[in-house]
């Protein structure tokens, strides 16, 4: 795990190795820290399935620090060991309020935030009056959609039509109010004539 100075997802000469980090596996948390040298070995893995590797970002001395990318996915091979570097670079903060045409807002929505290269960097929920907290968002331009079963249960489009982006000079961004579209209903009608020809025979 190192910092990413210049955010090009790479280590480059004297960009510093982060120390205390931990490492999750799945649901789990490496029992060891990284060291000065920003390494930790993780063993126990299952062998021959996906395993979606991140960090604890808690366990980070610096808050405003996030993974580039918030998982790596690797496929564990008994005898064989994987080497990921992890980049740590800036993380700012995304909040919003999705509201119903009343102004009310939409409770229990949960929001997909989406990075440059269409993969989804983080989920949250929305509280009882609509506001959401996207928290450590790494550098970057992003987007917002639901998710795919929040959508039709709330009626409403699952695309948000807003962008942000977070940079070193803009490490909060805050989207105010959001109004989101109604789903568009297709009334599905039988051809002309139908009715009278399943009659005919």
């Amino acid at each position: 795990v190192y910092r990413d100075l210049n955010d090009n997802g790479a280590r480059d000469r004297g960009e510093p190795w982060e120390k205390g980090a931990l490492i999750t596996t799945g649901p789990r948390v490496s029992d060891e820290a990284t060291d000065k040298n920003g390494v930790v070995r993780v063993g126990g893995l299952q062998p021959y399935q996906a395993l979606a590797v991140g960090i604890d970002t808690s366990s980070l001395s610096d808050p405003s620090l996030a993974p580039k990318k918030a998982l790596e996915v690797i496929v564990p091979r008994p005898g064989v060991a994987a080497e990921i570097e992890i980049g740590l670079v800036g993380a700012g903060d995304i909040e919003g309020v999705l509201v119903k045409d009343d102004g009310s807002g939409f409770e229990g929505l949960d929001i997909e935030l989406v990075d440059a290269t269409g993969k989804v960097f983080s989920t949250t929920r929305t509280d009882y009056d609509g506001f959401f907290l996207f928290e450590r968002v790494a550098y970057g331009r992003y987007t917002f959609r639901l998710k795919a079963d929040s959508a039709p249960a709330a009626g409403v489009e699952r695309t948000i039509a807003r962008t942000a982006e977070i940079t070193a000079d803009k490490t909060v961004v805050r989207l105010g109010a959001i109004r989101l579209m109604k789903a568009v209903q297709i009334a599905t009608t039988e051809p002309a004539g139908a009715k009278l020809a399943e009659a005919a025979h």
